[in-house]
């Protein structure tokens, strides 16, 4: 590609990256190339501006989408911790958002390496936990769940049983 389709630079230079090789212009800044490096790149751009680790990104990302819901504290995991992130419920939506969550994680049991949870505590406000169950869970296991996770509560947001809040009913 020697020319961006975007602003027509003519410098353009490829960027390595663990998932591939993407073709970077200098000037708009617009990647080109394999859709899945491009994307990985994109995300990892996105969670860098939001200070939250790459790695438990994913799924903070979507969901922060949930209406109701802000996102806390995450983490994608150490020796100790397993990855986590925190919801804080904001508005009166949030009901059937978690239960719309969870029917989602149980509807991806069948794609996980581990077992996932939604725990409630109330730390001046309702705030959800989302993290794998501790019995039987490693870390390397949760990880790899946390796009496949991510990636299955994507899928169900778009389908008609995904229910949403309408204030007026």
């Amino acid at each position: 590609m020697d020319t961006c389709p975007e602003c027509g630079n003519h410098d353009m230079r490829p960027v390595p990256l663990d998932s591939g090789t993407v073709i970077e212009c200098g000037l708009c800044g617009e990647q080109f190339g394999d859709r899945r490096a491009v994307t990985k790149s994109t995300r990892s751009g996105e969670a860098d501006n939001r200070r939250i680790d790459p790695m438990i990104w994913p799924l903070a990302r979507i969901l922060e989408r949930l209406p109701g819901m802000d996102l806390g504290a995450t983490s994608a995991g150490s020796a100790d911790v397993l990855p986590y992130v925190d919801l804080i419920v904001v508005g009166q939506e949030a009901l059937l958002q978690i239960e719309n969550l969870a029917k989602s994680m149980r509807l991806a049991e069948g794609s996980l390496r581990n077992r996932w949870r939604i725990e409630a505590r109330f730390d001046h406000t309702l705030v959800l936990l989302i993290t794998a169950n501790m019995k039987g869970s490693t870390l390397r296991d949760a990880r790899i769940d946390i796009e496949v996770l991510a990636q299955c509560i994507e899928r169900d947001m778009r389908l008609t049983w995904w229910r949403h809040a309408n204030p007026a009913e």
